[in-house]
C-alpha cells in the first residue's frame, strides 16, 4: 500500500511540473496583460526550425477558433497565402491543402495538413504530403483568471539544406505576428488601440484593417 501511495505522489508530483512549467511566470504574465505577443524558447530534438507564441485574449475560445479553422480567414493572418482548400473536414479531422509564397525557405510551399480538433481547446496539426520534409505544431486555448491564454508552436523542416537556425529565425519573425492577427481578427484584443495594432500586423488585409 505505501509503495503504490510512492508511485502515486510521484506521478502526481510530475504532473504538477508539468503544469507549472506551462504556467506564465510573474514577469510573463505581465507583459501578456499588457498585450504583448510572447515568443518563446522552443527547442526540439526533431530536425528543423521550431517557435512558440504566446498571447492572451479578452475573448471566449470558440471565437478565436472559428478564425483558425476557416480557409477565407487565412487569406489574412497566414504570410503569402496563394490558396486554400478544405479537402475533408468530420469536425474533429480535417484535410487542408493550402500554397504558399514567402521567399523562404523555398519560393512556392504546395502541401496538405491533417488538423485534429478538440472543441474549443487544441488544434494539431501535422504534414500528410507536400514540399516539406516535417511540418507540425499545435495551438492551444487555456481559460485562466486573465483571460484566454492562446499558445502556439510550430515545427518546420523544409526539403531545401537550410540551416535549423534560419527557419527558426523567419518562424519568430513571422508567428507573433500570426498571432496578434488572429486574435484581432477574433475580436480579442481587449481595446481599440491594441484591436487596432494587431490587424495592422496581418499579412494579408482585413475589410475592417485601415
Amino acid at each position: 500500500m505505501k509503495r503504490v501511495l510512492i508511485i502515486l505522489f510521484s506521478v502526481f508530483l510530475l504532473h504538477g511540473q508539468q503544469i507549472a512549467a506551462d504556467t506564465p511566470d510573474p514577469g510573463e504574465l505581465s507583459k501578456l496583460l499588457d498585450g504583448k505577443v510572447l515568443v518563446l524558447d522552443s527547442r526540439s530534438e526533431k530536425p528543423g526550425g521550431t517557435v512558440r507564441v504566446r498571447a492572451l485574449a479578452r475573448i471566449p475560445a470558440e471565437e478565436v477558433w472559428n478564425v483558425i479553422v476557416s480557409c477565407e480567414r487565412s487569406f489574412v493572418f497566414v504570410n503569402g497565402l496563394q490558396s486554400c482548400e478544405v479537402i475533408e473536414d468530420s469536425g474533429e479531422r480535417a484535410l487542408i491543402r493550402q500554397v504558399t509564397k514567402q521567399g523562404w525557405p523555398a519560393p512556392t510551399l504546395d502541401f496538405i495538413y491533417e488538423s485534429m480538433r478538440e472543441p474549443f481547446s487544441k488544434i494539431n496539426f501535422s504534414l500528410v504530403q507536400g514540399n516539406f520534409e516535417a511540418m507540425e505544431g499545435s495551438w492551444q486555448f487555456i481559460n485562466t483568471a486573465n483571460g484566454l491564454l492562446l499558445d502556439y508552436e510550430i515545427r518546420i523542416k523544409p526539403e531545401l539544406a537550410v540551416p535549423d537556425f534560419l527557419v527558426s529565425r523567419a518562424l519568430r519573425k513571422n508567428s507573433p505576428d500570426l498571432v496578434a492577427c488572429v486574435r484581432g481578427l477574433a475580436g480579442g484584443s481587449g481595446s481599440e488601440k491594441l484591436q487596432s495594432s494587431d490587424l495592422k500586423r496581418c499579412p494579408g488585409k482585413p475589410e475592417n484593417k485601415h
